[in-house]
């Protein structure tokens, strides 16, 4: 037999070996992805939601409707919406911005950094930055008024 026979007698063994481990992993991806929907559930509290749910280099953050969840190690790390004080977003050049499809990193509290690495960050960046509320001034004249009805 020539060389080029043995190829093709080679062939499909190879294939089946390729596709062999393509569904291996495969199958480990859904095991990991349901485990931390798992392990999310049971770290939920009575009556909170979902939301958004966002991978990042360290691992996923999570959006509920009443705090956010970031995981680690071995489980999550929660910061509830009155604890956010500061978001800073900022664009491939470092510059901030506040428009979340321009944002190549979020940084929450200055200490915590989501990069944008996914289709879900605008979406992620959009309703996180709706749940921080920012600290509002009176005016000068609503505060006379205040001052006068006392």
């Amino acid at each position: 037999m020539q060389s080029w026979q043995y190829l093709l007698l080679c062939a499909p063994g190879v294939l089946i070996l390729a596709l062999s481990i393509h569904f291996h992993r495969v199958k480990i991806r859904r095991r990991k992805e349901q485990a931390f929907a798992f392990r999310v559930e049971t770290v939920l509290l009575p009556r909170e939601t979902v939301k958004c749910i966002c991978p990042g280099k360290d691992g996923r953050w999570v959006l509920t409707s009443r705090r956010l969840l970031l995981e680690d190690g071995d489980g999550f790390f929660a910061i509830p919406f009155a604890k956010l004080k500061r978001l800073e977003g900022k664009d491939a050049a470092g510059k901030t911005t506040v428009a979340p499809a321009k944002m190549a990193s979020l940084t929450v509290n200055g200490a915590y950094t989501l990069q944008n690495t996914c289709a879900e960050f605008p979406e992620f960046a959009r309703l996180l930055k709706s749940k921080v509320k920012k600290p509002t001034k009176a005016a000068k004249g609503a505060a006379k008024c205040q001052k006068g009805k006392k």
